[in-house]
């Protein structure tokens, strides 16, 4: 039988992909509900919405917290439930280096101040500059100074031991956990997935 089939005496042919080009369907104004969700998209703006809540934080009444990383802290900012990213002030001593590490989701960063490279790379990053690193890199910061960057992790981060072997991960959920465990999640909202 074919997609296009005629009904017993009936002479239309149906076909299943293309709509009626008739009725409340195609008509916003003949359907309510569609005309008023219609008019509201194409109404004026004229104020803020109200509907919706910013969130504003000054960052410094955020406690700082240990990262899973020898001579690092960070801030909790934010985290996403749904997509797993987390948002974060990241502190990071003039010795401290990170492990090799694999970004399982991009990761996204803002150099406020220090300097730093990737080994390997002969351009070090400093003070605004942009990063973008893309799910699946794996790759060795080597820290030349103290520095401060604000960064966006869009999935985990699996760090690695000398031999090759996973020294462990790094997810939103266990950031918020350390962040939770050092009184430092006041400011956000209440968690949904838990």
């Amino acid at each position: 039988m074919s997609v296009n089939a005629t009904h017993h005496d009936d002479a239309r042919v149906v076909d299943p992909i293309r709509p009626q080009l008739t009725g409340p369907e195609i008509d916003p104004q003949s359907n309510a509900p569609v005309a008023e969700v219609f008019a509201r998209a194409s109404s004026l703006v004229t104020g803020p919405t109200l509907s919706l809540a910013s969130r504003v934080n000054n960052c410094d009444d955020i406690p700082w917290t240990p990262f899973p990383m020898p001579g690092t802290s960070f801030k909790l900012l934010n985290i996403n439930e749904t997509t797993g990213a987390a948002s974060i002030l990241l502190y990071v001593a003039e010795n401290a280096q990170a492990p090799l590490h694999m970004h399982c989701g991009a990761a996204e960063a803002f150099n406020i101040f220090g300097r730093w490279a990737y080994e390997g790379e002969a351009e070090s990053i400093g003070p605004n500059h942009y990063i973008y690193e893309p799910s699946g890199i794996v790759h060795l910061p080597k820290q030349e100074v103290e520095s401060l960057m604000f960064g966006i992790f869009h999935g985990p981060i699996v760090g690695y031991n000398e031999d090759g072997t996973v020294a462990g991960v790094i997810t939103h959920e266990l950031l918020y956990d350390l962040a939770a465990a050092n009184d430092a999640v006041a400011h956000l909202p209440a968690r949904t997935g838990r």
